[in-house]
């Protein structure tokens, strides 16, 4: 928990552990597509009451989308840059460091008192930055081996207990995990 908001990570990676590519593609998650599946995507997305992403994050996402950011207007968003020496607001979007994270949280997003959650979009730097906090994780493996490229557990992040909530398997191969912190 940030404060009292409840933080969930709903993430896809490569079976090796790898968010993206080398250069920041996401090409592997077409291999698990399928028009009639969102893979708990809408569940998750009803109990979201605010969304965190990291820059980097933000900016390829942004880029993928022809210039548009897909969640805009949708929820509160945050968006955790190093280069922010003060908070900023953009087009429905506000930019800071993480340590005003908490302080938004707390005036743009209702406590989370029950299944609510504040989305922590990564990538792996900021996830890693968050993971004692982090409340529930849905993870996404995607059957492909990158071998390299952008990982969602990058080295020197703290230890943290999980407990295995549920998994799922799918028929395009994907297997869905799902932890909660242990307290």
């Amino acid at each position: 928990m940030i404060g009292d908001r409840r933080v969930g990570v709903f993430a896809a990676m490569s079976l090796d552990g790898y968010l993206a590519e080398p250069n920041d593609g996401l090409d592997f998650l077409a291999s698990v597509q399928r028009e009639d599946e969102d893979y708990g995507y809408m569940a998750f997305a009803s109990r979201v009451v605010g969304y965190v992403v990291g820059r980097r994050t933000f900016d390829v996402v942004t880029e993928l989308c022809d210039g548009q950011f897909p969640h805009v207007g949708r929820w509160p968003i945050y968006v955790v840059t190093s280069k922010a020496s003060e908070r900023k607001e953009v087009d429905g979007l506000t930019f800071g460091a993480l340590d005003g994270l908490a302080s938004w949280l707390a005036s743009n997003t209702p406590e989370t008192t029950g299944d609510e959650v504040v989305w922590c979009d990564g990538g792996g730097q900021l996830i890693a930055a968050l993971s004692e906090q982090i409340d529930e994780w849905t993870l996404s493996v995607v059957p492909t081996l990158l071998g390299s490229g952008i990982p969602l557990f990058p080295e020197g992040r703290p230890s943290v207990r999980l407990s295995a909530v549920g998994a799922a398997s799918y028929d395009s191969g994907l297997i869905q995990l799902r932890y909660s912190r242990t307290p």
